[in-house]
């Protein structure tokens, strides 16, 4: 069996023009692989920047997988939420990244998706 091992972090988010961000991750893989050790999902802690857009989190990932193939590589899939200051959550953008096939050091960045459907124009869709 080949094993992975996957260490690294979720480093920060910008440009979403908001401050209170978190991230979610989840770690998705096809059906021939198998975690030895480590968490497959999690949340950052909310991050309020005050003087640059940039929100930090340093959230480490730390994952032990084996595979039977190489079908279905290990992807993380992110979401970037927006806390306000009533608690509520909204969902400003999302994307999905393969985990690097080679050895070695690797500084990846994911481009998210904006989620930008307005309710309003959902709900006169349906009237």
């Amino acid at each position: 069996m080949a094993e992975v091992y996957i260490s690294g972090q979720i480093e920060s988010a910008d440009c979403f023009g908001d401050n209170r961000l978190c991230c979610r991750w989840r770690l998705q893989t096809g059906g021939g692989w198998r975690v030895v050790e480590g968490v497959v999902d999690g949340q950052t802690q909310t991050d309020l920047p005050s003087v640059y857009e940039e929100a930090y989190f340093a959230h480490p990932i730390d994952l032990h997988l084996v595979t039977k193939t190489i079908q279905g590589w290990p992807r993380i899939e992110l979401q970037v939420w927006h806390h306000d200051t009533f608690g509520r959550q909204e969902l400003l953008g999302y994307g999905s990244i393969f985990v690097p096939s080679s050895p070695g050091e690797h500084q990846v960045y994911l481009v998210s998706f904006i989620d930008n459907i307005d309710l309003h124009d959902v709900e006169k869709s349906f009237s």
